[in-house]
């Protein structure tokens, strides 16, 4: 039977396949007709065809070719199957299928555990097979990682290849002769052990039994040539036999697991929008990398945030004067504030000024920041929220001022005070922006009446949900927009529980996690929204990479593959179940859509 080569029976072993075969059965069902009641408690996967899950009379999902489900809930309901369409299943008994299950805790997980279990062995998977496509990326795909190759002659001492070790910021030089060697700091320390007179020959301790690697051959190649001659530098050769750069294992290992301390480097010094410009690009390269590797999406978007705020930090002090950015405070918002931006959306950013200080080019030095940023990639905000509007750039009074403004009036307004509260500092005086976050949170206590249940009723602009359920139709090719239908619910539910509970951190899962603390949310409610958020984000990411559409919004089922669509849904229900929370929270059945 074919279906046990594919997730979730793919790690079953020969007995275990062996075994479940004899308990599994073909069994068709015509259009229209519900999964029979005698088959309660056995376990399905679809060979042909499509079927709608329904709890109750509501419509839960909407399944498809190798979708598979059973029959009752994690707390004991009863779902009801009913066919859109004449459909074969493969019917695997319940009873079989858990003493498997119970021999094999990795089947029980991706079958019946929560959806922080799921993702998390997802993840595993993932990583794992990702990190083999890596390993077999050619040589020449490293880029910069690459070092060019420093030659000296065979003629040289022991202190002209030093010298030239030290004008190359290099930890080697290549020696040529009749032969190509190489001569390391190592070696220098070797001569000095023996005391040698530095006037002398380099030959002596060059090393001319160097070991190559052909630049179209695989990454896996020089790690196993590093590994097995305990070796820390490989010369690159063409076509030709030439050498053409050398890779060093500190740098294979960088671009296989993580180069942001090199992007830092490059962000520190550069000394021109140009040249901030190429460290921006390292960026996107950093994030498709760590993808491939596997590593979790909230651990990226956090180190891209902290790159982003350095970028900005740098543009800010290559455009104003030393003595605006002392006098200001340059911040993020929105989703750059929260930590998660992954990819460049949009700008968010807002300066603010000490009072009674005054630069008649303020305006101007906004202008091309937000021009810089821009060039860079990062799209201007639609909704112009960025520092070249007066609204974004005032002195710490005025922004007072406003805050409480928009706190009493509680208007479209409400929205720009939903960005502030997700701001984060980013460059010049750091004590306007603590006063200025300290006064917002104060502010609320004179907002208008029912101000945060106003404020929580954003949490429903999108309607009510349902309409998102039935896009899991199974076999139509529908959308479900990754923002309206679960981002967004998690993100401005958790702000306004946030706002409400006097909580300052402003990434969603340190939310969450006071949320967790003050007993507003439980343990597992909390670890699921997480896990729902970060799935989200990591489809919005996985769309951006893989398609032209920087939005990067919207994902069809349908392409997905039946793990990826199972645990769609199951974040999807998360993220419905939590805006109920919220509704009920807020009485906003009261306070109306």
């Amino acid at each position: 039977m074919n279906y046990l080569d594919h997730p979730p029976f793919d790690v079953l072993n020969s007995d275990e396949r062996t075994k479940l075969e004899k308990h599994s059965q073909i069994v068709y069902l015509d259009e229209g007709q519900s999964v029979p009641s005698q088959w309660q408690g056995d376990f399905f996967v679809i060979i042909k065809g499509a079927l709608k899950q329904f709890l109750a009379d509501e419509l839960i999902a909407g399944l498809s070719v190798s979708d598979w489900f059973n029959t009752t809930t994690k707390n004991g309901e009863t779902y009801n199957f009913i066919t859109s369409e004449q459909s074969l299943l493969y019917r695997i008994n319940g009873n079989a299928l858990n003493d498997i299950a119970d021999q094999n805790p990795t089947l029980k997980k991706l079958l019946y555990a929560d959806l922080a279990s799921r993702r998390e062995l997802q993840n595993v998977r993932h990583a794992h097979y990702e990190s083999q496509q890596l390993l077999h990326q050619s040589i020449e795909s490293l880029g910069h990682h690459i070092k060019p190759a420093h030659f000296v002659a065979s003629t040289a001492t022991l202190l002209e290849a030093t010298i030239a070790m030290n004008e190359v910021h290099a930890k080697h030089v290549l020696v040529k002769g009749d032969k190509v060697g190489m001569f390391t700091q190592a070696d220098v320390c070797h001569a000095v052990g023996d005391g040698a007179d530095f006037d002398t020959s380099v030959l002596p301790y060059t090393n001319f039994n160097l070991s190559t690697i052909h630049v179209k051959q695989d990454l896996s190649e020089a790690l196993l040539i590093m590994l097995e001659r305990k070796i820390h530098r490989l010369p690159i050769v063409d076509d030709h036999g030439d050498i053409v750069g050398v890779l060093g294992q500190t740098e294979l290992l960088n671009f296989l697991t993580n180069h942001s301390q090199l992007i830092v480097a490059k962000i520190e010094q550069a000394s021109s929008l140009e040249s901030l410009g190429m460290a921006v690009d390292m960026i996107g390269k950093y994030i498709r990398n760590s993808v491939q590797t596997g590593v979790k999406t909230h651990v990226i978007s956090r180190t891209v945030q902290s790159l982003n705020a350095q970028v900005f930090a740098k543009a800010w002090s290559l455009i104003a004067p030393q003595s605006v950015v002392d006098n200001t405070c340059l911040f993020v918002m929105g989703s750059e504030g929260r930590g998660e931006q992954i990819m460049r959306t949009d700008q968010d950013n807002a300066l603010i000024i000490k009072d009674g200080f005054y630069d008649a080019n303020l305006a101007e030095y906004a202008q091309r920041f937000n021009d810089a940023l821009a060039q860079f990639g990062y799209p201007y905000c639609d909704g112009h929220i960025m520092l070249n509007n007066e609204l974004w750039r005032k002195p710490l009074s005025a922004f007072k001022d406003q805050v409480l403004s928009w706190y009493q009036h509680a208007d479209e307004s409400m929205i720009w005070l939903a960005t502030l509260l997700d701001a984060h500092f980013v460059a010049g005086d750091k004590d306007l922006f603590d006063e200025l976050m300290a006064y917002t949170m104060d502010a609320k206590n004179h907002a208008a009446a029912n101000f945060i249940n106003r404020f929580a009723k954003a949490i429903l602009q999108f309607g009510d949900g349902s309409h998102f359920w039935q896009k899991f139709t199974g076999s139509a090719n529908h959308d479900v927009d990754l923002k309206k239908a679960g981002i967004f619910p998690i993100v401005h539910g958790v702000r306004a529980l946030a706002l409400e509970y006097g909580i300052t951190v402003t990434s969603t899962r340190a939310r969450l996690d006071e949320l967790e603390k003050q007993s507003v949310l439980d343990q597992k409610t909390t670890l699921n929204l997480k896990e729902a958020l970060d799935f989200f984000l990591t489809k919005r990411l996985l769309v951006a990479l893989a398609t032209t559409d920087k939005s990067a919004r919207k994902v069809n089922p349908n392409q997905l593959s039946a793990l990826e669509r199972d645990l769609l849904k199951e974040s999807l229900a998360v993220a419905k179940d939590f805006k109920g929370f919220v509704t009920r929270h807020y009485r906003l059945d009261v306070f109306g859509v």
